[in-house]
Protein backbone atom coordinates (compact mmCIF):
# COMPACT_ATOMS: atom_id res chain seq x y z
CA UNK A 1 0.00 0.00 0.00
CA UNK A 2 1.15 3.86 -0.88
CA UNK A 3 2.16 5.46 2.29
CA UNK A 4 0.04 8.23 2.07
CA UNK A 5 -1.89 11.21 3.88
CA UNK A 6 -4.34 13.40 2.95
CA UNK A 7 -3.66 17.11 2.63
CA UNK A 8 -5.31 19.04 4.83
CA UNK A 9 -7.25 20.89 2.28
CA UNK A 10 -8.86 17.45 1.49
CA UNK A 11 -10.27 16.27 4.23
CA UNK A 12 -9.72 12.80 3.20
CA UNK A 13 -7.23 12.16 6.40
CA UNK A 14 -4.18 13.68 8.72
CA UNK A 15 -1.71 12.59 11.26
CA UNK A 16 -3.52 10.82 14.02
CA UNK A 17 -0.86 10.96 16.81
CA UNK A 18 -2.29 8.63 19.88
CA UNK A 19 -1.23 9.65 23.27
CA UNK A 20 -2.16 7.10 26.18
CA UNK A 21 0.68 8.49 29.47
CA UNK A 22 1.58 11.80 30.54
CA UNK A 23 5.46 11.00 29.21
CA UNK A 24 5.00 11.02 25.46
CA UNK A 25 8.08 10.83 23.73
CA UNK A 26 9.19 13.83 22.25
CA UNK A 27 11.07 12.04 19.19
CA UNK A 28 7.33 10.77 18.25
CA UNK A 29 5.43 14.36 18.13
CA UNK A 30 8.42 15.49 16.10
CA UNK A 31 7.86 12.92 13.75
CA UNK A 32 4.16 13.32 13.60
CA UNK A 33 4.97 16.85 12.93
CA UNK A 34 7.40 16.39 10.37
CA UNK A 35 5.20 13.58 8.46
CA UNK A 36 2.20 16.74 8.82
CA UNK A 37 4.52 18.72 7.03
CA UNK A 38 5.84 16.87 4.64
CA UNK A 39 2.03 16.07 2.92
CA UNK A 40 1.11 19.17 3.76
CA UNK A 41 -1.05 17.63 6.36
CA UNK A 42 -3.22 18.13 9.11
CA UNK A 43 -2.26 16.81 13.03
CA UNK A 44 -5.04 15.19 15.36
CA UNK A 45 -3.93 14.32 18.73
CA UNK A 46 -6.08 11.84 20.21
CA UNK A 47 -5.39 11.38 24.09
CA UNK A 48 -6.96 8.04 24.76
CA UNK A 49 -8.04 7.54 28.65
CA UNK A 50 -7.88 3.48 28.34
CA UNK A 51 -10.94 1.79 29.51
CA UNK A 52 -9.71 -0.84 31.22
CA UNK A 53 -7.94 1.27 33.48
CA UNK A 54 -10.78 2.99 34.51
CA UNK A 55 -13.01 -0.24 35.04
CA UNK A 56 -9.80 -1.44 37.45
CA UNK A 57 -10.02 1.48 39.23
CA UNK A 58 -13.55 1.06 39.61
CA UNK A 59 -12.91 -1.64 42.34
CA UNK A 60 -12.64 -1.05 46.05
CA UNK A 61 -9.40 -2.86 46.39
CA UNK A 62 -7.62 -0.72 43.61
CA UNK A 63 -4.64 0.66 44.70
CA UNK A 64 -1.85 3.33 43.17
CA UNK A 65 1.31 2.12 44.44
CA UNK A 66 4.81 4.31 43.74
CA UNK A 67 7.44 3.33 41.39
CA UNK A 68 9.39 2.75 44.55
CA UNK A 69 6.42 0.49 46.36
CA UNK A 70 6.90 2.73 49.37
CA UNK A 71 3.85 4.43 48.83
CA UNK A 72 0.33 3.40 47.91
CA UNK A 73 -3.19 5.03 47.68
CA UNK A 74 -6.89 4.14 47.11
CA UNK A 75 -7.84 4.60 43.46
CA UNK A 76 -10.64 6.04 42.15
CA UNK A 77 -12.12 6.48 38.50
CA UNK A 78 -12.89 10.15 39.54
CA UNK A 79 -8.95 10.89 41.23
CA UNK A 80 -7.89 9.29 38.02
CA UNK A 81 -9.90 11.48 35.21
CA UNK A 82 -8.94 14.60 37.19
CA UNK A 83 -5.27 13.16 36.80
CA UNK A 84 -4.94 12.75 33.65
CA UNK A 85 -7.10 15.69 32.37
CA UNK A 86 -4.66 17.56 34.33
CA UNK A 87 -1.71 15.53 32.32
CA UNK A 88 -3.07 15.72 28.81
CA UNK A 89 -3.64 19.39 29.12
CA UNK A 90 -0.07 20.05 29.60
CA UNK A 91 0.73 18.15 26.79
CA UNK A 92 -1.87 19.92 24.17
CA UNK A 93 -0.50 23.12 25.01
CA UNK A 94 3.14 22.04 24.17
CA UNK A 95 2.25 20.10 21.15
CA UNK A 96 -0.11 23.13 20.07
CA UNK A 97 3.07 25.15 20.33
CA UNK A 98 4.91 23.03 18.26
CA UNK A 99 2.25 22.64 15.53
CA UNK A 100 1.47 26.50 15.08
CA UNK A 101 5.65 26.36 14.83
CA UNK A 102 5.98 23.75 12.18
CA UNK A 103 2.29 26.00 9.98
CA UNK A 104 0.89 22.51 10.88
CA UNK A 105 -2.86 22.57 11.36
CA UNK A 106 -3.98 20.96 14.79
CA UNK A 107 -7.63 19.36 16.21
CA UNK A 108 -7.08 17.32 19.70
CA UNK A 109 -9.47 15.37 21.35
CA UNK A 110 -9.87 13.20 24.54
CA UNK A 111 -11.69 9.88 24.62
CA UNK A 112 -11.93 6.80 26.99
CA UNK A 113 -11.96 3.96 25.06
CA UNK A 114 -10.08 0.57 24.03
CA UNK A 115 -6.97 2.68 22.38
CA UNK A 116 -7.18 0.20 19.29
CA UNK A 117 -10.90 0.83 19.16
CA UNK A 118 -10.26 4.54 19.73
CA UNK A 119 -7.85 4.83 16.84
CA UNK A 120 -10.14 3.00 14.79
CA UNK A 121 -13.18 5.15 14.94
CA UNK A 122 -11.21 8.66 14.28
CA UNK A 123 -9.60 7.64 11.38
CA UNK A 124 -12.38 6.24 9.66
CA UNK A 125 -14.37 9.50 10.22
CA UNK A 126 -12.35 11.64 8.50
CA UNK A 127 -10.34 8.04 6.27
CA UNK A 128 -9.20 6.44 4.30
CA UNK A 129 -5.60 8.46 3.66
CA UNK A 130 -4.33 8.46 7.58
CA UNK A 131 -1.24 8.37 9.25
CA UNK A 132 -1.22 6.87 12.98
CA UNK A 133 1.50 7.94 15.26
CA UNK A 134 2.14 6.23 18.86
CA UNK A 135 3.44 8.66 21.12
CA UNK A 136 4.79 6.14 23.59
CA UNK A 137 7.80 4.11 22.47
CA UNK A 138 7.56 0.75 21.50
CA UNK A 139 9.13 -2.61 23.64
CA UNK A 140 10.52 -5.42 22.75
CA UNK A 141 7.02 -7.54 23.06
CA UNK A 142 5.33 -5.31 21.03
CA UNK A 143 4.89 -6.73 17.11
CA UNK A 144 1.40 -8.76 18.64
CA UNK A 145 0.08 -4.78 19.00
CA UNK A 146 1.19 -3.20 15.65
CA UNK A 147 -0.19 -6.46 13.99
CA UNK A 148 -3.87 -5.66 15.58
CA UNK A 149 -3.26 -2.39 14.73
CA UNK A 150 -2.76 -3.07 11.54
CA UNK A 151 -5.79 -5.21 11.20
CA UNK A 152 -7.83 -2.74 13.25
CA UNK A 153 -7.19 0.77 12.16
CA UNK A 154 -8.20 -0.11 8.38
CA UNK A 155 -8.24 3.15 7.44
CA UNK A 156 -4.51 3.95 7.95
CA UNK A 157 -2.02 3.69 5.47
CA UNK A 158 1.26 3.57 7.46
CA UNK A 159 2.22 3.70 10.92
CA UNK A 160 4.78 5.63 13.11
CA UNK A 161 6.72 3.96 16.18
CA UNK A 162 9.47 5.09 17.90
CA UNK A 163 12.07 3.09 19.96
CA UNK A 164 13.13 3.79 23.68
CA UNK A 165 16.78 4.99 22.17
CA UNK A 166 14.55 7.68 19.53
CA UNK A 167 17.06 10.63 19.33
CA UNK A 168 16.68 12.40 15.99
CA UNK A 169 14.37 13.53 13.05
CA UNK A 170 16.57 15.10 10.76
CA UNK A 171 19.36 13.34 8.10
CA UNK A 172 18.68 10.81 5.56
CA UNK A 173 15.68 9.25 5.14
CA UNK A 174 16.09 4.98 5.05
CA UNK A 175 14.01 2.82 2.58
CA UNK A 176 14.15 -0.23 3.96
CA UNK A 177 13.67 -2.22 0.80
CA UNK A 178 12.56 -6.18 1.35
CA UNK A 179 9.79 -6.72 -1.98
CA UNK A 180 11.47 -4.66 -4.94
CA UNK A 181 8.12 -4.36 -6.18
CA UNK A 182 7.25 -1.91 -2.90
CA UNK A 183 10.46 0.41 -4.15
CA UNK A 184 8.46 3.04 -6.28
CA UNK A 185 5.88 4.10 -3.51
CA UNK A 186 8.08 3.85 -1.07
CA UNK A 187 10.66 6.61 -2.55
CA UNK A 188 7.52 8.99 -3.09
CA UNK A 189 7.03 8.74 0.62
CA UNK A 190 10.94 8.94 0.95
CA UNK A 191 11.24 12.12 -1.32
CA UNK A 192 8.32 13.98 0.40
CA UNK A 193 10.20 13.25 4.29
CA UNK A 194 13.53 14.04 2.90
CA UNK A 195 12.47 17.56 2.11
CA UNK A 196 11.93 18.03 5.45
CA UNK A 197 14.49 15.65 7.05
CA UNK A 198 17.80 16.60 5.52
CA UNK A 199 17.36 16.22 1.51
CA UNK A 200 18.44 12.68 0.94
CA UNK A 201 17.35 9.17 0.92
CA UNK A 202 18.96 5.80 1.11
CA UNK A 203 17.78 2.80 -0.91
CA UNK A 204 18.86 -0.31 1.93
CA UNK A 205 18.38 -3.41 0.24
CA UNK A 206 17.73 -6.56 3.10
CA UNK A 207 17.29 -10.01 1.71
CA UNK A 208 17.89 -13.69 3.68
CA UNK A 209 20.76 -14.06 1.47
CA UNK A 210 23.62 -12.98 -1.39
CA UNK A 211 21.81 -13.92 -4.21
CA UNK A 212 18.67 -12.31 -3.72
CA UNK A 213 20.41 -9.27 -2.77
CA UNK A 214 22.43 -9.16 -5.79
CA UNK A 215 19.27 -9.49 -7.73
CA UNK A 216 17.31 -6.45 -5.55
CA UNK A 217 20.19 -4.30 -6.43
CA UNK A 218 20.29 -4.66 -10.10
CA UNK A 219 16.27 -4.11 -10.15
CA UNK A 220 16.32 -1.06 -8.07
CA UNK A 221 19.17 0.51 -9.97
CA UNK A 222 16.76 0.06 -13.05
CA UNK A 223 13.82 1.46 -11.45
CA UNK A 224 15.64 4.42 -10.01
CA UNK A 225 17.85 5.10 -12.68
CA UNK A 226 20.40 8.15 -13.31
CA UNK A 227 18.93 9.83 -10.13
CA UNK A 228 22.09 11.47 -7.86
CA UNK A 229 20.00 12.22 -4.87
CA UNK A 230 19.60 7.99 -3.94
CA UNK A 231 22.02 5.83 -2.68
CA UNK A 232 21.70 2.21 -3.05
CA UNK A 233 23.16 0.03 -0.34
CA UNK A 234 23.06 -3.75 0.47
CA UNK A 235 22.81 -4.53 4.10
CA UNK A 236 24.90 -8.03 4.45
CA UNK A 237 22.42 -11.45 4.55
CA UNK A 238 20.55 -11.81 7.14
CA UNK A 239 20.03 -15.36 7.23
CA UNK A 240 17.57 -14.81 9.44
CA UNK A 241 18.96 -13.15 11.76
CA UNK A 242 17.04 -9.66 13.03
CA UNK A 243 20.09 -8.13 14.87
CA UNK A 244 21.98 -7.54 11.13
CA UNK A 245 18.85 -5.51 10.02
CA UNK A 246 19.26 -3.48 13.25
CA UNK A 247 22.79 -3.00 13.21
CA UNK A 248 22.42 -2.10 9.91
CA UNK A 249 19.53 0.87 9.99
CA UNK A 250 21.69 1.82 13.25
CA UNK A 251 24.99 2.59 11.45
CA UNK A 252 23.33 4.67 8.81
CA UNK A 253 22.24 7.21 11.65
CA UNK A 254 19.23 7.93 9.58
CA UNK A 255 16.33 10.85 10.28
CA UNK A 256 13.65 8.64 9.42
CA UNK A 257 13.37 4.82 8.18
CA UNK A 258 10.64 3.72 5.98
CA UNK A 259 9.64 0.30 6.08
CA UNK A 260 7.34 -2.84 5.44
CA UNK A 261 5.38 -4.39 8.71
CA UNK A 262 5.89 -8.02 9.16
CA UNK A 263 9.22 -8.43 7.00
CA UNK A 264 12.41 -8.84 8.29
CA UNK A 265 12.76 -5.42 9.70
CA UNK A 266 9.62 -5.50 11.65
CA UNK A 267 8.55 -9.36 11.93
CA UNK A 268 5.14 -9.67 12.71
CA UNK A 269 5.80 -13.19 14.78
CA UNK A 270 9.07 -12.44 16.89
CA UNK A 271 9.98 -9.98 19.41
CA UNK A 272 11.57 -6.58 18.65
CA UNK A 273 14.43 -6.88 20.76
CA UNK A 274 16.83 -5.91 18.33
CA UNK A 275 15.53 -2.95 16.68
CA UNK A 276 14.14 -1.71 20.11
CA UNK A 277 17.72 -1.44 20.80
CA UNK A 278 19.11 -0.16 17.97
CA UNK A 279 16.59 2.62 16.18
CA UNK A 280 17.72 5.72 16.66
CA UNK A 281 15.24 7.58 14.69
CA UNK A 282 11.31 7.01 13.86
CA UNK A 283 10.09 4.46 11.85
CA UNK A 284 7.29 4.69 9.34
CA UNK A 285 5.65 1.50 8.70
CA UNK A 286 3.33 0.44 5.77
CA UNK A 287 1.22 -2.56 5.27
Amino acid sequence: MIAHVAEAAEARGRVVLQLRTANPSSVAIEAALRVAQAFQSGIETLFVEDLQVFDLASFPFAREISLTGRRSRALSPADLEREFRLAFSSIQRRIAALARAAEVPIRQRIVRDDPITALAATCAECGPWNVVALAEPFGIASSETLRLLFESVTDATGLIIVGPQARRTSGPVIVAVEEVDRLPSMVRAAERLASVTGGSFVVLLIAEDEERLHWMEGQARLLLGERTDAQILRAESTRGAAEVVAEALRRLKGGFVISQFGGLVVPADRDLKALAAALECPLLLVR
